[in-house]
C-alpha cells in the first residue's frame, strides 16, 4: 500500500462510491473541520487508469472518501483553500466489488450514509451472489440491519425514488415495507389522506389493519406457539421488535379459547369466581384485593430462580431473532420459568382465601390476572324481609340496557370526531377530571391521567403502537386545522358513555348527546332491541307509536309489527331520548 499527497485536480469519484450525499448542507461541519485541522483521516484510491488520465496526467479514483474530496473542491472553488491543496491518499490496488465492500464497510461504521445507499451497495454485493448473512458478518452488522435495508427494495419504484429524493424519511419508507406487493404499496400512499401518508402507524394500519403486536398482552397471553399453528398469518416488521398477527378472526377464536382454558384452570385451583375485566365492570374500582398468607420462595427454588437469571443474562448481548430455533425455544422457557418463580416470589394465596375471593382476566389492559379480588360488599337489609319484591314488567334488562349504551357511545364518537371545537373542550374537561377517580366524578370518557409527583394507580393502557417521542414528532408537525382534527378523532375514540361506564348518571349521558346535537336514531339497532325485549315492553312501545294497543299473539309477530312501527315513527327507547327527540305518529 502507497501513500501520496495528490490535488483534488488529480482526483476522480469512483462511480460505484456508496455514499452518495445529496445534502449539501451536510458539508458545512466537515469543510469547518478541515480548514480548522486539516484532512485527518487519508482518502482511499485505485492506482491510475488509463481512461482516467487528462493533459496533465494520471487521476486515481476515490472509492472512499468522496465527501472529503467535495468539501476541499468546495473551499478550493470559495477561494478558502488553494488550488494545489494536498489530500492524503492510500492507493490500493483493488477490484470492484472490493472497492464496494470498502466503501461500505467505512461509511457504515462511520454511521454517515443515508439508508438508501446502503440499500444499493448491499443490494450490488447480494446481486453478485452474497448472502445476507455473509453481508452482515463482512461489515460487522446484524443479519436484521441487514435485511431491514434490504427489504427497501421492496418498495415501489415511486416510493424509492420518494426516499432517495428525500421526500419522504426512512421510517415512513420502511413502513410501506410491511405490504409485499408494491402495487398495494403505491395504491396505499395514494389513498392516505394528507399527513397521513407519512405517518407510521397510520401507513401499518392500513397495511395490516389492527393487527395484534406479537409482543403485546394479548399475544403472548394466546402464545405465539398456538397461533401460527391455528394458521395464523404474520406481517413481520423489520424496522420494529414484534411483528404483526393479522388473522383477525383466528386471534378472536384463540382469544375465547384461552380466556375459557384459564377460567376452568383458575377454578380448578380453588378460585370462588373468575370473570373478565368486561363481565366485572365497573365494580372493579370498588373491589378489595387480598394479600397471599402464604410468602416466599422455599431455598430450592431461589436457587433455581438465580440460575435462571443467569441464563437468561446471557442473552442480553445477542439479537433473540437471530438465534438458531432451539435456542429461541430455549429462551422462551426461561423467560416462561422466571415469570412463574416471580409470581411465586410475591406469594401465594392460602385455600381459604381463594375459596373466598376471584381472578379478574385484565382483558381491558394487558391481559394479566389479578388475584384476590373480593366482590364489593352489597346491602343485606332486603334480605330481612320475607317478601321478594315483585319485577317491574317494563324493566330493561341488563344486556339490552348495555347494548344500548354502546349505540349511544358509537353515536357520540362520530359526533365527537365530526366536531373537532367541542372535541377540544370535551378534552380539556376530561384531562382537568383525570387525575380523580371516575366514581368521585362521573364523565363521559376514559382518559386517566396521573398528577406531577403522584404514583399511578396501577392502571396500565393498551400496548402502545409507537413511542412518545414519535408521536409527538407527527403531531408537532402538522398544521393547526389536520392537528385538531387528529385530536377530535383520539378524543371520539375516548369517549365513553356505555352503561357499565355511566351506570348510575343517566343525566349526564343525555347531556353530553345533546351538546353534540347526537341523533342515536341511525345507530339503534331496532330489531334487536324488540327481539330482545319482553311483551310488556313491546305492547307498551307499541301504543307509544301508535296510540293503539297491540293484541297479545305470537312473540315473532308482536316483534315484526312494532318494529315496523318503529322504523317509520323514528321511535327511540328513553335511554337514548334527548331533546331533539320528536317521533311520529304512525298510521
Amino acid at each position: 500500500m502507497e501513500q501520496l499527497s495528490l490535488t483534488a485536480d488529480r482526483l476522480v469519484l469512483d462511480p460505484n462510491n456508496a455514499r452518495k450525499m445529496r445534502d449539501k448542507d451536510s458539508l458545512v461541519s466537515l469543510k469547518a473541520s478541515i480548514l480548522a485541522h486539516g484532512i485527518i483521516q487519508p482518502i482511499t484510491v485505485r492506482p491510475p487508469a488509463a481512461a482516467d488520465r487528462d493533459l496533465q496526467g494520471d487521476r486515481y479514483q476515490v472509492f472512499a472518501g468522496g465527501r472529503r474530496l467535495s468539501a476541499v473542491t468546495e473551499l478550493i472553488f470559495e477561494g478558502k483553500l488553494p488550488a494545489d491543496y494536498e489530500l492524503p491518499a492510500l492507493v490500493k490496488e483493488v477490484d470492484d466489488n472490493s472497492a464496494d465492500e470498502m466503501s461500505l464497510a467505512e461509511n457504515i461504521l462511520r454511521r454517515e450514509m443515508r439508508p438508501v445507499d446502503e440499500f444499493k451497495a448491499f443490494s450490488r454485493l447480494a446481486d453478485e451472489g452474497v448472502a445476507a448473512d455473509d453481508i452482515a458478518l463482512r461489515f460487522g452488522q446484524s443479519l436484521r440491519f441487514v435485511q431491514g435495508r434490504m427489504a427497501l427494495g421492496r418498495l415501489h419504484p415511486v416510493l424509492l425514488e420518494m426516499l432517495d429524493l428525500n421526500e419522504i424519511d426512512f421510517r415512513t419508507a420502511s413502513s410501506y415495507t410491511l405490504e409485499p406487493d408494491p402495487e398495494r404499496q403505491l395504491e396505499i400512499y395514494n389513498n392516505l389522506p394528507g399527513w397521513q401518508k407519512t405517518s407510521q402507524s397510520h401507513i401499518k394500519e392500513a397495511i395490516a389493519g389492527t393487527g395484534t403486536k406479537s409482543n403485546g398482552g394479548l399475544a403472548q397471553f394466546i402464545g405465539d406457539t398456538r397461533y401460527i399453528l391455528a394458521g395464523g398469518k404474520v406481517t413481520h416488521d423489520l424496522f420494529e421488535d414484534h411483528s404483526f398477527w393479522i388473522s383477525t378472526d383466528i386471534v378472536e377464536k384463540l382469544r375465547a379459547e384461552r380466556i375459557e382454558e384459564t377460567k376452568q384452570e383458575l377454578l380448578a385451583e380453588g378460585w370462588a369466581w373468575v370473570k373478565t375485566a368486561e363481565e366485572v365492570g365497573n365494580d372493579v374500582w370498588y373491589m378489595e384485593t387480598l394479600r397471599p398468607e402464604e410468602t416466599g420462595l422455599p431455598v430450592e427454588q431461589k436457587e433455581r430462580m438465580e440460575e435462571v437469571q443467569a441464563q437468561i443474562g446471557e442473552f442480553n448481548e445477542v439479537d433473540i431473532d437471530e438465534l438458531p430455533e432451539d435456542e429461541q425455544e430455549r429462551y422462551r422457557l426461561l423467560e416462561a420459568e422466571l415469570a412463574e418463580f416471580t409470581k411465586l416470589a410475591k406469594g401465594q394465596h392460602s385455600a381459604e382465601q381463594r375459596a373466598g375471593s376471584g381472578v379478574i382476566i385484565r382483558t381491558d389492559r394487558d391481559y394479566s390476572l389479578d388475584y384476590g379480588r373480593v366482590s364489593p360488599r352489597r346491602s343485606n337489609s332486603s334480605s330481612s324481609s320475607s317478601a321478594k319484591p315483585e319485577k317491574d314488567p317494563l324493566a330493561i334488562s341488563a344486556p339490552t340496557l348495555s347494548e344500548l349504551g354502546k349505540t349511544a357511545t358509537t353515536a357520540l364518537a362520530q359526533a365527537v370526531e365530526a366536531q373537532p371545537d367541542k372535541a377540544l373542550a370535551m378534552l380539556a374537561a376530561l384531562l382537568e377530571l383525570g387525575p380523580t377517580s371516575p366514581w368521585q366524578q362521573h364523565r363521559p370518557g376514559r382518559i386517566s391521567v396521573s398528577a406531577p409527583g403522584v404514583t399511578a394507580g396501577g392502571y396500565q393502557g393498551a400496548t402502545a403502537k409507537r413511542s412518545f417521542s414519535a408521536a409527538f414528532e407527527e403531531y408537532s408537525g402538522m398544521k393547526p386545522v389536520d392537528l385538531k382534527k387528529a385530536l377530535a378523532r383520539l378524543v371520539a375514540g375516548a369517549v365513553d358513555i356505555s352503561q357499565e361506564w355511566l351506570s348510575s348518571n343517566a343525566e349526564m349521558r343525555k347531556a353530553t348527546l345533546e351538546t353534540f346535537g347526537v341523533d342515536p336514531t341511525p345507530h339503534f339497532d331496532v330489531d334487536s332491541f324488540f327481539t330482545a325485549a319482553r311483551k310488556p315492553i313491546i305492547v307498551a312501545a307499541y301504543k307509544e307509536m301508535t296510540g293503539t294497543d297491540l293484541k297479545d299473539g305470537k312473540k315473532g309477530d308482536m316483534v315484526a309489527i312494532a318494529v315496523d312501527a318503529a322504523k317509520k315513527t323514528g321511535w327511540l327507547p328513553e335511554y337514548l331520548r334527548t331533546a331533539i327527540y320528536t317521533p311520529k305518529k304512525s298510521k
